[in-house]
């Protein structure tokens, strides 16, 4: 390419006076947002693994010579108000000896905390010095610093790290030689990953195409201009490459300023919580290979696209300059959609028996992009005829012109648009893939009533002090201690576990629906037709973990009766509860495996009970029933990840539909200022833009939501045997909204009409 095609090229880009530096500055901007995005995409797994390398001190380290440790180390993930509270427990490897000189020191940490001394994160240090005293302070102990950047996954993190006896710890400590400096690799059911590449996928492939579309925001004007270039003698390859010039104008200008939009915005997206919490802004940034290569990307795309749009123009530049109308797009622009979806349907069946490999998985990727590319493909044929029937039932010039020229120029009335259909295609999808994460989130209550804390004690002796220390504490009402028995049969070959406590006490803490102890001893759970033997041996261990000798009972069949109609609905229960009376004076003896500690139901008193008991026992369990239980966490964090692929996706179609929207009006300037001229009032003037952007926004958009749905839903029930929730009704309210944003930024142009299209402009022409 010679210099002086280069400055022709840049010459005519700019030619055009105002309107041209408009139409440049927009396709730009729109370049740059789509840059700046892609930046943030591929800054995503870095900041990911940054953050795990900075946490990776507290995964435990397997030693084959324990002789090798240095200390021990326990770790409990706990809350604290519904805010995750992580507290690390170290201590030396013997109850009388301080830590060895050689000892390692976690990251962030200046010293090795001494017994009772607590290093916290700069989040719980303000935490602390906000609440009471009495309800969180016990379970930390004195602090004597904070933790640096370094040992933390997030700036709000909630961290301790204590040190503590080894006696306090039992069997929860871990002997460590050095604290690990890789992280542990994420461990994600098949079907998670498969909802997050998909996540992935349907937030990046809009913003692929976004970028590629916004070099063509101005092509009516390019394809003029390079037309009359043809009629007075360019070659193809001349106008082709002047064609190139001028879209490497745009993206070699908007690319570089992606980086800058990158970097203003960073701090602010730095701020949205993901996998835990927010992110350290200077951990959020690309590799330098991968960032050269995207910009690189870049320009290959917008040249590629630019070339693309040239072909009708190499045929015939009679066609263009003359206004001649294009071939209509034909039904066979759906192939590539249905072609997608066998591939897609094709790389499932694959993927489900290959258990979860990286192969299949990539192929499934791949198929899902090509339908939201073959959505774009088939938009215009959808578009045309959105605009054939307009122009049948149109009733008023506005609506008559408006499908006039969707048909006629289909091609360039969806592009404005694409960016939302592609968005509502990616939202259906997502929104059923967020019902399936939030169904099998494995969320559960513990079946405990409102105000009552349940308490597993795991230290020797702990049970007894906690049972006589929390009447104490302001808020508790009662305390029941419930002990633990496992019931041997005559052979000696299957045990019932069995707890010992009243039954009409127990029910008077438990939520269970529909129970009833009646006026027997012995409660049991057991299906419809089980029968318990007439006598058992009852074995029971005391306080500090021995085994007590077995205590025979009998069991008379009138003292048994069923404690439920349906056993499901005794979640959390043992097969048998036995009155303390059934064993006389020994039952005192054995040992108490949990209490549940009825309170005011105050958020406060429940706080305030668990930091009396784990200030005894740092290793107790304790539930508030407020909490949360999730048996798959890494679904919560699936929808949360899809939550924000689906925003991203909405937010940058409406740039797309901003931009495109607004260079439509300038390339028909023309045509609307002759239109006022002959007497149509600007007020129709702006139905018939709001009629060509909503109609076939409305229309392709149910189609393309529809397919999502049906797309989401096949993936689900193809990939798991679990059940697959339909959409969650809001979807139509968010689709709706969606699209009365999109109608909103269309509204927004719609001032700039009057301006544009005064008759006092038709003097230069």
């Amino acid at each position: 390419m010679r210099f002086s095609e280069i400055r022709l090229g840049v010459r005519l880009a700019l030619a055009d006076g105002r309107r041209s530096a408009i139409a440049f500055g927009l396709t730009a901007l729109a370049v740059a947002i789509g840059t700046g995005v892609m930046l943030f995409a591929v800054s995503f797994m870095p900041a990911l693994e940054e953050r795990d390398s900075r946490a990776a001190w507290r995964e435990m380290v397997q030693l084959e010579d324990a002789s090798q440790a240095r200390l021990r180390m326990a770790v409990f993930q706990d809350q604290y108000a519904g805010q995750t509270l992580v507290r690390v427990f170290l201590a030396p490897l013997t109850a009388d000896a301080p830590f060895t000189a050689d000892a390692p020191v976690p990251p962030g940490l200046s010293r090795l905390p001494a017994r009772g001394e607590a290093y916290v994160s700069p989040a719980l240090a303000d935490l602390l010095a906000r609440t009471p005293a009495d309800e969180l302070a016990p379970r930390i102990g004195t602090v004597v610093g904070t933790i640096g950047p370094e040992g933390l996954r997030f700036p709000q993190e909630l961290i301790a790290v204590t040190g503590a006896d080894p006696a306090q710890l039992g069997g929860w400590a871990s002997p460590i030689v050095a604290f690990r400096t890789e992280p542990v690799p994420h461990s994600l059911p098949p079907i998670a990953l498969l909802i997050l590449v998909l996540a992935v996928v349907g937030a990046l492939v809009p913003v692929a195409v976004f970028v590629a579309t916004a070099t063509r925001l101005a092509a009516t004007r390019r394809e003029q201009r390079l037309a009359a270039l043809r009629l007075i003698g360019a070659t193809p390859a001349q106008v082709a490459r002047l064609a190139v010039v001028e879209a490497l104008l745009y993206t070699g200008i908007g690319a570089p300023a992606g980086i800058l939009v990158f970097a203003l915005t960073r701090p602010l997206v730095a701020q949205i919580p993901l996998d835990g919490g927010t992110w350290w802004p200077d951990t959020i940034a690309p590799p330098l290979a991968q960032a050269l290569a995207l910009m690189i990307a870049v320009q290959v795309v917008g040249a590629l696209a630019a070339l693309a749009g040239m072909r009708r123009l190499s045929l015939s530049p009679l066609g263009v300059q003359r206004r001649v109308t294009p071939p209509r797009p034909s039904a066979l622009r759906l192939v590539p959609t249905f072609a997608g979806v066998v591939a897609l349907l094709v790389s499932l069946n694959i993927f489900r028996n290959s258990s979860g490999d990286s192969g299949p998985l990539a192929i499934v990727g791949a198929s899902f992009a090509a339908i939201i590319i073959g959505i774009a493909f088939a938009g215009p044929w959808l578009t045309a005829l959105v605009g054939r029937v307009l122009g049948r039932i149109a009733r008023g010039p506005s609506a008559l012109l408006a499908g006039r020229r969707l048909a006629d120029d289909p091609r360039g009335s969806f592009g404005s648009i694409a960016g939302v259909i592609m968005a509502v295609f990616v939202a259906s999808a997502f929104f059923t893939f967020t019902a399936y994460a939030t169904v099998h989130a494995g969320d559960f209550d513990a079946p405990v009533r409102p105000g009552v804390v349940q308490v597993k004690p795991y230290g020797d002796n702990s049970a007894e002090t906690i049972e006589t220390r929390l009447p104490r504490v302001e808020g508790v009402r009662s305390v029941l201690a419930v002990r633990e028995v496992a019931l041997v049969d005559s052979r000696g070959s299957y045990a019932l576990q069995a707890w010992v406590v009243p039954c009409d006490t127990l029910m008077a803490a438990m939520a269970i629906p529909d129970a009833s102890c009646g006026g027997t001893r012995i409660h049991t759970i057991l299906p419809p037709g089980s029968s318990l033997e007439s006598s058992y041996e009852a074995q029971a261990f005391d306080s500090q973990g021995g085994r007590l000798a077995p205590v025979a009972i009998r069991v008379d069949p009138a003292q048994v009766a069923p404690l439920v109609p349906d056993a499901s609905r005794a979640q959390g229960l043992p097969d048998v509860i036995i009155d303390p009376a059934v064993f006389g004076d020994v039952a005192a003896g054995f040992s108490v495996t949990r209490l549940y500690v009825t309170t005011d139901g105050a958020a406060a008193s429940g706080e305030r009970v668990r930091a009396a008991v784990q200030a005894v026992d740092p290793t107790a369990w304790v539930f508030i029933p407020s909490g949360k239980i999730s048996s798959v966490p890494q679904f919560t964090e699936v929808a949360r990840i899809v939550g924000l692929g689906l925003i991203g996706s909405l937010l940058l179609a409406g740039c797309s539909l901003a931009v495109a929207t607004m260079t439509g009006l300038l390339e028909r300037r023309r045509e609307f200022t002759f239109l006022r001229a002959a007497g149509m009032p600007v007020s129709r003037l702006r139905v018939l833009v709001l009629l060509q952007a909503g109609v076939p926004l409305v229309v392709v958009s149910g189609f393309s939501a529809l397919l999502g749905v049906v797309v989401a839903q096949a993936i689900l029930r193809m990939a798991t045997v679990a059940e697959v929730p339909m959409p969650d009704p809001s979807l139509a309210g968010v689709l709706a909204v969606s699209l009365a944003v999109a109608m909103a930024v269309v509204v927004a142009t719609l001032p700039a009409v009057d301006g544009l299209t005064r008759p006092t402009s038709l003097r230069s022409e």
